[in-house]
């Protein structure tokens, strides 16, 4: 492992190790790791949504405002229920009626196949 000499104004030179961080680098990987994870909650909301990113996201944050959680904790706990398949009962609320208010504002385009026929729940309907 080699050593890297660092020193500031009147100090000392200090060896350190590569393996070692900086305060900002550590900070920089934690900012990085949560925008990952904000990133791939966006994509679990496009997916149940049907929604684009940008309205993706909107959903994010207002889960964040209707919970009073941040956003990044919102994500992590979606992105953790994707693979537990377990989701609190509050956020799955809050996630649930988001969509749905979203979806008011913006419809889901039906996938291919499908018709515009909806049954009693609002399902769409194949055409036979």
């Amino acid at each position: 492992m080699s050593q890297m000499l660092t020193h500031g104004h009147g100090e000392q030179p200090t060896a350190h190790t590569e393996d070692e961080q900086t305060p900002q680098a550590a900070q920089s990987q934690r900012d990085g790791a949560r925008q990952a994870v904000v990133e791939h909650a966006t994509g679990v909301v496009m997916a149940l949504g049907r929604f684009d990113a940008g309205q993706a996201g909107t959903v994010l944050s207002e889960v964040s405002d209707r919970t009073g959680i941040t956003s990044v904790r919102a994500a992590e706990l979606l992105t953790a229920w994707v693979t537990t398949g377990e989701l609190n009962l509050g956020l799955r609320i809050a996630m649930e009626e988001a969509i749905r208010d979203r979806r008011r504002v913006h419809p889901a385009p039906a996938p291919a196949g499908e018709t515009k026929s909806r049954d009693g729940e609002g399902h769409a309907v194949p055409q036979a």
